[in-house]
């Protein structure tokens, strides 16, 4: 009984009181959740994009707070209700339209996957000085890492902590010797718009969308692991600003690389391991590769469990197929599209969050209405709608679709946030009362 009871996840009930930890056991969660390589990437893209450290900066805090009020929000959510995003989702979206959220946690994952595969290709390059082709080493790279989330080796996930910690100084040692002197704002900034195959934003809401997007779906799930939180808004934005903080320092690490060498993200190996920047050699190779390879089992791992309840196959399979499938993307330089990925993130995840907002704090107003034998119908129309329709809006407002300016300063991420929030309360408002939804 005992061992069951240590293995309980609560995944389909509530979490109960007495189970719950404080702020700063979450906040650890957190941090270890959002310290991951891809920090360093995003960090890049806007260092470069913006040219200058105090546009950086102002990016930085627009982005994070942003991400911070939403996962204090949606945490918040998770904390009082007890119950994980998809649950939640349910009195939304209705039980079928709660599966988009796994569907956008899958795509999201498998990317994730992808972009770590492709970076551990070019590491491989960098220290190696192999003539093997990028794309056919990136495919390889996909497979390699693919194996332990197939045979179920969850012991790498372990390894992460013990590799963070070395990670981190790591690269604060790589910031301090590639140093602080930047390069003009307009060579940076030229470089950026030279990007190929996508140029990376030189707009400041376009690159704070870039930083929302690199953390989205754990601010809009973030329910899943603030269910296990003590249920005081207080304590939860205490534990949100503390996890998006350190994450915005690694990221801002990151920006330092770009700002002082003028090299895109995918030349991140080099300036850790090569002599003519940082010069760790061995020491970063084995930094960037542990860490690499630890993030990307769970990623996959992530991904399979988010598509296990649309795609009817075995856990293996599923993860093989995925595995190949995100190993392909990784051969068609998946890498080099990362800040067009985050941008779609931003647009894609965002509404979801303001719907899920919407209802629990404009149509409820807060009050718990989660019954164990309640029934939900299948769709929910109004929230897909409104869904749809701030996508569009995200896509229109994010400056390379139709650069039509929306909202302050046009962070598309938000402007999806916002319009999800009104056009869902709208329309439930207008058409259909929260009673109309749910019967049992």
């Amino acid at each position: 009984m005992e061992v069951a009871e240590k293995l309980e996840d609560y995944s389909l009930k509530p979490v109960p009181l007495e189970k719950r930890k404080s702020w700063v056991d979450i906040a650890i969660v957190w941090i270890g959740v959002a310290i991951v390589m891809s920090a360093l990437l995003r960090g890049m893209i806007v260092g470069m994009g913006l040219g200058s450290l105090h546009r950086t900066l102002l990016a930085y805090l627009l982005g994070e707070t942003l991400l911070v009020a939403m996962m204090t929000l949606t945490g918040y959510m998770g904390a009082k209700e007890g119950l994980s995003t998809p649950l939640l989702a349910r009195s939304s979206f209705g039980l079928k339209g709660a599966l988009l959220i796994s569907v956008c946690l899958g795509f999201s994952f498998m990317g994730w996957f992808s972009i770590q595969a492709g970076l551990f290709a070019e590491t491989l390059i960098t220290y190696s000085k192999t003539s093997i082709p990028s794309p056919y080493l990136a495919f390889a790279s996909g497979l390699l890492m693919m194996l332990p989330a197939v045979f179920g080796f969850r012991g790498l996930k372990a390894l992460s902590w013990v590799v963070v910690p070395p990670m981190i100084i790591v690269f604060f040692v790589a910031a301090l010797k590639t140093g602080l002197g930047f390069l003009p704002q307009e060579r940076l900034i030229s470089l950026a718009f030279n990007h190929t195959p996508s140029p990376y934003p030189t707009t400041l809401g376009a690159s704070a969308s870039i930083i929302a997007g690199g953390f989205i779906v754990g601010a809009v799930t973030s329910a899943d692991i603030f269910r296990y939180a003590r249920p005081r808004l207080r304590e939860i934005l205490y534990a949100s600003t503390l996890s998006m903080g350190i994450s915005a320092l690694l990221q801002l690490i990151g920006s330092i690389f770009a700002l002082s060498t003028g090299l895109y993200h995918e030349n991140l190996p080099r300036i850790i391991i090569s002599s003519e920047f940082a010069g760790l050699g061995i020491v970063g190779f084995l930094a960037i590769a542990f860490a690499q390879w630890t993030t990307n089992d769970s990623n996959l791992y992530s991904s399979v469990l988010a598509f296990n309840s649309l795609l009817k196959l075995e856990r293996w399979k599923l993860a093989v197929f995925l595995g190949i499938f995100s190993s392909f993307l990784a051969a068609l330089g998946i890498l080099s599209r990362l800040g067009l990925f985050l941008s779609l993130l931003s647009i894609v995840v965002s509404p979801i969050g303001g719907i899920l907002i919407a209802e629990q704090y404009l149509l409820r107003k807060n009050k718990t209405s989660h019954k164990e034998d309640e029934s939900f119908e299948p769709w929910n129309p109004i929230a897909l709608g409104a869904y749809l329709i701030s996508v569009v809006i995200g896509f229109l407002t994010s400056g390379p679709a139709l650069s039509i300016p929306f909202f302050p300063f046009s962070i598309y991420a938000f402007n999806g946030i916002v319009s999800a929030i009104f056009l869902y309360w709208v329309g439930m408002r207008i058409f259909r009362s929260r009673g109309a939804r749910i019967s049992g």
